[in-house]
């Protein structure tokens, strides 16, 4: 579809989006595309961006057209030539790259709004100052606010597709037991090891619950080895043929479906938050007030720190069982199942 050329340019800006950052900046779009329901929506990155490949799906409604690894110089020379009515949401981090920016800026006609902390210094006339919030997510909602000069609505939630909760049904089986997703695949020093895995599934199985193990990309134990360890877990992965789109619905649609996820802090976690999964997080040093996933039930495990780094293997497994029975008995009593 031709572009309107009378219509605002609304541009949003980032570097490279991994699945989590993607997820957390669905809620800023959804609120642009309430309060700008006129402009020209343009989703642009240096790098590569799941929004473009996952999440598509979940954006289309409310970008008009991507631009991925690409400057914003270039971005802005295609939909706002100068004297084109134009605003840059940069949702970039770093004080110096962002006023960098704002300089090269001035003078085009560009209304820009940066990422600064506290937003002091993109403060305007007439605008009320305020705190940025600490979760990003958050962070980038309150800049699409400060530009609409109102309160906006505020949802991370994703859609379930029928046939992905079809699937969902067919995989689970006549099993009636609670369900519990257990992730563990990630780079290096996020991945879960083996024995974790293991034996936290098998205690789970013991007490009564369902436990699949998705393998997802990055490093982790094999199925093979899995199943050779704890032959009652079961797993879900590559195997079934799903293309990248398809795996992510199939993934909330079990998350729709679990008690619990228990999972290395990361884009998995972000992922069935936008279906408020309970979930089990073991952070290897990323800042919670930032980055914690947006469901309502959270609890946090933090890997131990040697040499000034941490390694989610080197985590107890009696600590992240403790969390997750924690959790559960929580769940329990604040939401008990109703009488049959």
């Amino acid at each position: 579809m031709a572009m309107d050329s009378t219509a605002p340019v609304l541009i949003f800006y980032a570097r490279n989006d991994a699945l989590g950052d993607g997820l957390l900046r669905i809620p800023a779009l959804r609120a642009a595309r309430t309060a700008f329901p006129r402009s020209h929506i343009v989703y642009g990155s240096l790098g590569r961006s799941s929004l473009t490949g996952v999440l598509r799906r979940h954006v289309a409604p409310l970008v008009d057209d991507f631009r991925t690894v690409l400057p914003l110089s270039a971005i802005l020379a295609e939909f706002a030539p100068r004297g084109g009515k134009a605003t840059v949401v940069d949702l970039r981090a770093g004080v110096p790259g962002l006023m960098v920016t704002g300089l090269q800026l001035l003078g085009r006609g560009v209304r820009y709004e940066p990422n600064f902390a506290g937003h002091l210094l993109s403060l305007r006339w007439g605008t009320r100052w305020t705190l940025r919030p600490e979760h990003n997510a958050w962070r980038y909602h309150r800049l699409i606010e400060r530009l609409a000069g109102r309160h906006l609505p505020f949802d991370h939630r994703l859609d379930v597709p029928l046939a992905a909760r079809a699937l969902a049904r067919r995989l689970r089986g006549a099993d009636d037991r609670p369900l519990v997703l257990l992730g563990g695949n990630a780079r290096s020093n996020k991945s879960m090891s083996e024995a974790q895995i293991s034996a936290i599934s098998g205690n789970l199985i013991d007490a009564g619950y369902q436990v699949l193990y998705l393998v997802t990309p990055g490093n982790g134990p094999t199925w093979q080895t899995l199943a050779a360890k704890e032959p009652r877990l079961s797993v879900v992965g590559p195997d079934l043929g799903l293309d990248t789109e398809a795996f992510g619905d199939l993934l909330l649609a079990l998350g729709e479906m679990a008690t619990a996820y228990v999972g290395m802090e990361g884009g998995l976690g972000h992922l069935f938050a936008a279906v408020m999964t309970p979930t089990v997080i073991v952070n290897n040093g990323a800042n919670m007030e930032r980055w914690r996933p947006l469901s309502n039930m959270v609890e946090v495990v933090t890997a131990p720190r040697r040499g000034g780094s941490a390694d989610i293997a080197d985590t107890p497994v009696e600590a992240i069982l403790e969390a997750t029975h924690r959790l559960l008995a929580t769940s329990r009593r604040d939401h008990p199942a109703p009488a049959r």
